[in-house]
């Protein structure tokens, strides 16, 4: 029998989960460090009779606590928590409501492209913008988005010269994109949009009777041969960073291999599988265009699959989650925070000046996340507002219902998403669709991690981790 001196005692066990996986006991620490033990090793740890090889081991990840790394530890978790240490950085502004396209789930409802009344005005573009540099963030990102926002480019032009001007008395870390159908391209707008270094996203549900089913004009014909002509030339001319998302509806189900292989042969290096949310169109054809969660999580894992390194391409989502699993800094994506990006990490500005919690906030057709407006409103009060507060409480998911889950470090709460199933802004999980998806999502992307060799060599080498996975060219 060992002696006593063998073992190494002198230790905290870091607050943490613990899941079994198989033959694993996975141990995920409230700052997402994680270990995967043995039983024998698991029980250890517990009995605090670790040897060296084991204790040395779990000090450097921080799951035991030591003399020797409480400062690293509780850097750590400084560090997963650093979007509460600085400004709004994200700006969302709706220059139009407006747009030539009528998709199936078009979740911010849009207006027919001939009602005029729904453009931001010159006058609120000039109050938003001023508005948007009273944030105390260094680092600004202002995305133009719809409706479509090329039905009032003049504006998009006034809003990025008026925002270059300021920022030449604040010198901020500032940064544009568009959101876009791209239908309504021409070289002109591109041309400013290059000289201007706007970033541009568009959509790409798939080849082309996929994007058309779920993609039209308003004269119901497709859309695919349009975007697919100015995805071409603007990768050509190679001037600005191109983005491409898909948004997941019954219909793409059937399709993952043609999905993936025609963002493969369009050149993307990202492909970005969205879900449905009720928001917006989806919730009149809900019933038609949804799925089950399980569903979504075959079809996402299928794609995932296929990308493993064979063909240079990455699945977004799987990557913003290794990122928050294998590395010490966090993507700030602000769908996994806790709170979750509302207010905090980014704003919308609705074309008339409300200012929203969020992109989706706005999208409701509702007031529940209205904080105020460009007109009547300070930066600080908005973010200081009870109502604010209340939001971002909201969506903390340190409550009674996430704490049992283990991958609460790396999650994050939507009270928009809430809102839309429940009527409720606080969260029904695990019952919610986001919830058991992003749950298995994360035992997905362990299990590859802990027992699949082809995947561990991948993560060795990085060729499954990007730096910034929406924003690199």
């Amino acid at each position: 029998m060992q002696s006593m001196n063998k073992f190494f005692t002198d230790y905290e066990i870091n607050s943490h989960k613990v899941k079994k996986i198989r033959d694993k006991y996975l141990l995920i620490s409230d700052s997402g460090a994680w270990a995967a033990l043995k039983q024998d090793e698991y029980v250890k740890l517990k009995s605090h009779m670790l040897n060296k090889y084991l204790y040395e081991s779990l000090e450097k990840k921080g799951i035991i606590i030591t003399k020797n790394n409480f400062s690293e530890v509780a850097d750590q978790y400084r560090k997963k928590n650093q979007h509460l240490f600085q400004g709004t950085s994200l700006h969302i502004v709706v220059v139009s409501v407006r747009c030539n396209q009528v998709c199936v789930y078009c979740h911010a409802a849009s207006k027919h492209s001939k009602k005029k009344l729904f453009d931001m005005s010159k006058q609120t573009a000039k109050k938003t913008i001023e508005f948007i540099f009273q944030s105390t963030s260094d680092a600004i990102t202002i995305e133009f988005q719809g409706g479509e926002p090329l039905l009032n480019f003049n504006i998009v032009k006034y809003m990025v010269n008026y925002a270059n001007q300021l920022n030449k008395t604040y010198k901020k870390n500032l940064r544009f994109s568009i959101v876009t159908n791209l239908t309504l391209m021409d070289k002109k707008k591109l041309e400013f949009l290059e000289k201007n270094k706007v970033g541009i996203c568009t959509s790409l549900d798939g080849p082309e009777k996929i994007h058309n089913h779920n993609r039209k004009y308003l004269n119901k014909k497709g859309s695919y041969k349009k975007v697919v002509e100015w995805i071409k030339k603007i990768q050509k001319r190679k001037k600005i960073g191109l983005n491409a998302l898909m948004v997941t509806t019954s219909y793409s189900l059937n399709f993952p291999e043609e999905i993936f292989n025609e963002y493969q042969r369009l050149r993307f290096n990202k492909i970005w599988i969205r879900y449905l949310n009720n928001l917006g169109f989806a919730l009149d054809a809900w019933e038609k265009i949804s799925y089950s969660a399980e569903d979504y999580l075959t079809f996402w894992k299928k794609i995932v699959d296929m990308s493993q390194g064979k063909k240079n391409i990455v699945e977004i989502m799987s990557t913003y989650m290794l990122l928050k699993i294998l590395t010490k800094t966090d993507p700030m994506y602000l769908d996994l925070m806790s709170p979750c990006g509302a207010a905090i990490g980014q704003l919308a500005y609705q074309f008339n000046g409300d200012i929203y919690s969020c992109d989706e906030g706005r999208m409701l057709g509702e007031d529940v996340f209205k904080l105020g407006n460009v007109y009547e409103n300070k930066y600080r009060e908005v973010l200081c507002s009870s109502k604010t507060c209340n939001l971002i409480s909201a969506s903390v998911n340190d409550n009674f219902l996430c704490n049992s889950c283990i991958y609460q470090p790396y999650c994050g709460l939507c009270p928009v998403n809430c809102y839309a199933a429940t009527g409720n802004i606080l969260p029904r999980v695990p019952h919610e669709t986001r919830c058991r998806i992003l749950k298995g999502q994360f035992d997905y992307l362990f299990e590859k991690i802990l027992f699949d060799e082809a995947f561990q060599d991948l993560v060795k080498t990085k060729k499954l981790i990007i730096k910034n996975p929406f924003y690199l060219d």
